[in-house]
């Protein structure tokens, strides 16, 4: 069995990617928070013109806007590379992003679905049969709990009448 029929078969539905979303962009938001929130502790503990400047600069929009971006980037990429395709949102829903043939996706592939979430408008992608992210990356969001079932079925099929 082609590992890929298995992804299709198991994709997580919208509602759970959608709470994906929702899950890891309050994750996105409290670590910018906290960010804003060290960078004005400092301030005030330091009175230091540097963390003045540094102030100054986060209130500029196009500074502020880069900022989450890289912030984004780094969340997704980082999660999603070194925990097999997985994020916070996706740890409690208990999902995981998988290349179209079913393996764990190498760093650029990580990357390329990272980029594209900076894509103007990618989140409403979702409302189509695929996301932009998965599409453009060539990956999927599966149920671990069922893909990996099946997997291991279909493993120990693949088995039988071998010797050990």
């Amino acid at each position: 069995m082609k590992k890929y029929l298995l992804v299709n078969r198991h994709q997580a539905n919208k509602s759970l990617r959608f709470l994906n979303l929702l899950i890891d962009y309050s994750v996105i938001i409290l670590f910018q928070f906290l960010i804003g929130t060290l960078i004005g502790i400092l301030y005030y503990a330091t009175q230091s013109r540097f963390m003045y400047k540094v102030i100054l600069a986060v209130n500029d929009r196009l500074f502020s806007w880069l900022i989450s971006i890289m912030i984004l980037l780094s969340y997704y990429t980082l999660l999603e590379y070194y925990t097999k395709g997985r994020t916070i949102g996706k740890f409690i829903t208990n999902t995981k992003a998988v290349d179209i043939n079913g393996n764990d996706m190498t760093f650029n592939e990580v990357l390329v679905r990272s980029l594209c979430r900076i894509i103007p408008f990618e989140a409403f992608s979702f409302f189509g049969s695929i996301g932009w992210h998965d599409k453009i990356s060539e990956s999927r969001v599966v149920l671990i709990k069922s893909y990996e079932a099946e997997l291991n079925v279909q493993s120990e099929i693949n088995t039988l009448g071998t010797k050990s």
